[in-house]
């Protein structure tokens, strides 16, 4: 989890597979995580899938809490 924007951001890193199952889980539960965006480092390229960003692992490093 990092802050963002004065928000609890939660990060999922995917190995191989770039299926983010808890994510989802979390985001479709806003009431009780509260929680509307989240984050996936995949090896896979910058992309976004309704409130899932997903980057490459490589800008981990780039992550900071704002």
């Amino acid at each position: 989890m990092i802050r963002y924007r004065g928000k609890c951001v939660p990060i999922e890193v995917k190995a191989r597979d770039g299926n983010a199952k808890s994510v989802k889980t979390v985001l479709k539960h806003p009431e009780k995580y509260r929680v509307d965006s989240a984050i996936k480092l995949a090896d896979l390229n910058i992309g976004r899938t309704g409130a899932i960003l997903t980057l490459p692992l490589y800008m981990a490093f780039l992550l900071t809490e704002r």
